[in-house]
């Protein structure tokens, strides 16, 4: 298998200079329009991720702020749609979405804490700050105010995330919900037809502009480890994909700790991607925590649409294209960045790595712990089809099964669902010719009623059916001949 993934982050769009929808998805898809002729050559995507950071956020004490987070999401969502029908052909969930620290509600937290001015007495500073270093403190410190704040509604607290939860069950139009509670802050994509999947997390428990700090929590990686593990997606090139980069200068702290790379390691991804630091980047982390030769690859793209004053010093704006070969198991990341000096209209071109002098970063992929059983693909798409069916939804089983029409138990499937269906042409398109009695029965029947006499000349010259003992068809077939033939 041979694709490729856009990776795009942090979209937060300048406000005093707002890139608009159309031109950003025009320059991307000039963009896309001249891969052909680079060298390498530069395959189109087959999905996309976006890597947190989907709006640029409201301040405090901004006039009106939910109506204009509101504005911003909106944007986002029908940029995200545009994204979708242009290059997946309309399928949103090849757009692959998660939570950054732009999208924390900074007004909810705010809301939900109480300040704690600093006591003058020594003995009653210490605990203050033994408390502020705890494991999942709920006390801040700000260094604008100078003083501590305390979370105490924990409701209004978590619901921080409730316009980016908003825009992402807008946006998979109800088929997915994200959970507003940390722990079920996970999603699992899985692409049966490239044999990729990708888990995503929020890494932004407990972060907030005055706790900056990136973080999983312990039950959602968790959950998302054994996502990763899952039998069902034996085989399949598995990555992970969250906000946070992994490491920062002396006096920074909103970064993830990288230690959590070793758990995904162990639960056999091969890939991840971020964003947060505005900075395309490629490198390997190894598996420190036993015998097994694995590593990660990790992909950072870096910032879509951020104001001047948030790109770095000689990086501009830019966006990734990342190509896996699972067949060589070869990797290629494909930086494109910002060529032109006009914010709101960008063009894109070849972008450059330091460490390759060029404008793409080959890698090695690691390749997954288990292989895939022949039969497994085939018994859950039964599995699902068997569900579908149970659900009364003919038409999605009847399209799942397409992959597998040739497999007896397959085309039982397709009868049933095709006997509630009852479309007459449709029963002949999906089970002509037949390879049993009870087929051949069932497309008799729909010919004797409504087909046409090449059909029916058609049916009785088959050998299965001229050849065939079985009452019932010999019967279909006779009836057949007398008022369709003569």
């Amino acid at each position: 298998m041979h694709f490729s993934i856009l990776h795009i982050s942090d979209l937060h769009r300048d406000l005093d200079d707002e890139i608009g929808n159309e031109w950003l998805l025009d320059s991307l898809e000039n963009d896309f329009n001249q891969f052909s002729e680079q060298t390498p050559q530069i395959m189109k995507p087959s999905l996309c991720i976006v890597s947190g950071d989907l709006v640029h956020g409201v301040g405090l004490g901004v006039e009106d702020a939910d109506n204009e987070l509101k504005r911003q999401y909106s944007l986002t969502e029908t940029f995200l749609i545009g994204l979708a029908d242009r290059f997946f052909n309309g399928e949103r969930e090849r757009v692959v979405i998660l939570p950054g620290n732009h999208d924390v509600c900074f007004n909810d937290v705010i809301q939900s804490v109480e300040k704690i001015e600093i006591p003058e007495e020594p003995e009653k500073k210490v605990p203050l700050v033994k408390e502020l270093f705890k494991p999942n403190s709920k006390l801040r410190w700000s260094w604008r105010d100078l003083c501590f704040y305390r979370i105490l509604d924990e409701d209004i607290y978590q619901n921080r995330f409730r316009y980016f939860i908003s825009t992402y069950n807008s946006f998979y139009q109800g088929k997915r919900l994200y959970q507003l509670a940390p722990e079920q802050q996970f999603d699992v994509f899985d692409f049966a037809d490239l044999g990729f999947s990708i888990v995503t997390l929020n890494s932004c428990f407990n972060n907030d502009p005055l706790r900056r700090a990136g973080a999983f929590h312990n039950d959602a990686l968790a959950k998302a480890c054994r996502a990763l593990r899952d039998n069902t997606r034996a085989g399949w090139l598995s990555s992970v994909a969250w906000h946070h980069n992994l490491v920062g200068k002396p006096e920074q702290d909103d970064y993830l700790d990288a230690g959590s790379l070793q758990h995904f390691i162990e639960a056999g991804a091969s890939l991840a991607f971020h964003g947060h630091q505005h900075l395309s980047e490629c490198f390997d982390e190894r598996y420190q925590l036993g015998k097994k030769p694995r590593k990660i690859t990790i992909v950072s793209a870096g910032t879509l649409c951020a104001e001047p004053s948030g790109l770095r010093p000689g990086i501009p704006r830019s966006y990734n294209i990342v190509e896996l070969n699972t067949d060589s198991w070869k990797g290629v990341l494909h930086q494109r960045q910002m060529v032109n000096a006009d914010m709101p209209l960008p063009v894109w071109g070849e972008g450059y790595f330091i460490n390759t002098g060029s404008s793409f970063f080959e890698f090695d992929i690691c390749k997954p712990i288990a292989t895939r059983p022949k039969q497994l693909d085939e018994h859950l798409i039964l599995f699902q089809a068997d569900n579908l069916l149970g659900e009364q939804k003919w038409h999605e089983a009847l399209d799942i099964l397409e992959k597998i029409r040739n497999v007896p138990l397959a085309r039982s499937l397709i009868a049933k669902a095709l006997e509630e269906i009852n479309d007459p042409q449709l029963i002949i398109e999906k089970l002509y010719p037949p390879i049993n009695n009870a087929e051949a029965v069932m497309i008799g029947g729909v010919i004797l009623t409504d087909g046409t006499s090449e059909q029916a000349k058609a049916f009785v010259e088959l050998e299965f059916v001229l050849t065939n003992q079985d009452a019932s068809v010999c019967e279909i077939s006779r009836r057949i001949t007398e008022r369709r033939l003569k």
